[in-house]
């Protein structure tokens, strides 16, 4: 009895030294970074120009509370250096806080900076464990990261959760976009088999009107953000930009497309739009005469959104079968444009060397120190199936009806 008593106190002295929170940090001592944007420094080609979007803790919960004058409940902080770390070590000069990263919703880079190369830029971020690497990457496009970041914006308090929610509502509605994440981008670049694409965004009107809040106070705001389309890249330098029906094929192929409106024309000025809402696209590459083909099979649930023409009768299953041939062709010429217009830009998103090298590791062995210049005159067959599964509410259009 002794021993085993001796035996639960010598227990709980030992456990005495691990009592406490040791990397206890509180709200009081940090600068809580919801945005990052890197630009090139216009007065040394060498360094980096980091903004950081830092929120004001008093003036968010003022606003939340009603009480007290309503200020912008977030700064942003600039500094330059020679990387990431150098830079932010430079702008702890600035703050009585330190910075802290583990809220981060997204990094922005400049197009400027993304031309020159950023594909040793990120070691930092993928080192740090208080950095997460599952925020958003965008590209300013015509533009800079720090003017993204200074504009006003109308709908969110917070700049950055517009800028989020727009990444999140444009992928989600339209299709010519798809987020990536920091560690996705990352892996991407590290990778011989896939190419990285961003999405990118982009600031109308002028930057120096988009950062007054008079400009949120109009109806109709003459400066604004606006999602783009898809930024390609190649050996981690920007090499050029998706239209917007090039980044939905794009989209399709990784699997990406959530939903997206396809138009089908069945007369003059008259059309029936469709739109996907179950999705599966599945790739592989097969060899023919020892040479490899990309083959894109994708199959779409969609349903009818708006009808315009009185001579479609969606009660009709032959009108039905002939929509839905109808938009596989859209369909089939969308996925293989945007493919071409890749494979032209001579950079590979869509991972056509990753397939190849399933099916045939042999011949990528062989053939991976020529194969940018296989890449570009790899065939593409593309299957598409397409099934209407509903009509809405009603099958006959109200056009044309006495």
């Amino acid at each position: 009895m002794l021993q085993r008593l001796c035996l639960v106190m010598a227990s709980i002295i030992m456990l005495l030294p691990l009592g406490g929170c040791w990397d206890s940090k509180y709200l009081d001592d940090l600068s809580i970074v919801v945005a990052i944007g890197i630009d090139e420094d216009p007065k040394n080609e060498k360094n980096i120009r980091v903004t950081l979007q830092v929120v004001v803790p008093n003036q968010v919960s003022d606003s939340q509370s009603g009480g007290g004058k309503e200020g912008i409940p977030v700064t942003n902080y600039i500094g330059t250096g020679l990387s990431l770390i150098d830079t932010f070590q430079n702008m702890s000069a600035l703050t009585s806080r330190r910075f802290y990263f583990s809220h981060n919703q997204v990094m922005i880079i400049g197009e400027g900076l993304a031309r020159k190369g950023i594909k040793d830029m990120f070691d930092m971020v993928d080192r740090d464990p208080e950095i997460r690497t599952d925020f958003d990457m965008l590209v300013a496009k015509n533009g800079k990261a720090e003017d993204i970041l200074k504009t006003i914006t109308s709908m969110e308090k917070i700049p950055v959760q517009q800028i989020y929610s727009m990444i999140k509502t444009y992928h989600q509605r339209v299709g010519a976009i798809y987020p990536v994440t920091v560690r996705e981008f990352i892996q991407s670049i590290q990778s011989d088999k896939e190419d990285p694409a961003i999405p990118s965004i982009e600031l109308i009107g002028d930057a120096n009107e988009a950062q007054k809040k008079s400009n949120t106070e109009q109806i109709e705001p003459e400066n604004f953000l606006r999602m783009d389309s898809m930024s390609i890249f190649k050996n981690g330098k920007l090499i050029g930009f998706l239209g917007k029906e090039d980044s939905k094929g794009l989209t399709i192929v990784k699997n990406k497309l959530e939903r997206m409106i396809i138009s089908i024309p069945v007369g003059e000025n008259q059309k029936v739009y469709i739109a996907p809402i179950h999705n599966q696209t599945k790739v592989k590459a097969v060899f023919h005469n020892h040479k490899p083909v990309i083959v894109i099979k994708v199959e779409h649930k969609t349903f009818v959104l708006d009808n315009k023409s009185a001579n479609v009768q969606l009660q009709d299953n032959d009108q039905i079968h002939w929509l839905e041939k109808e938009a596989e062709k859209i369909q089939r010429k969308l996925i293989l444009k945007s493919m071409s217009k890749l494979q032209e830009m001579k950079s590979d998103p869509a991972a056509y060397a990753k397939h190849v090298y399933q099916a045939n590791p042999k011949y990528w062995k062989k053939n991976k120190d020529d194969w940018d210049s296989i890449f570009q005159d790899i065939p593409t067959r593309v299957d598409v199936s397409i099934t209407i599964v509903g009509t809405g509410i009603r099958t006959r259009s109200y056009i044309g009806e006495k």
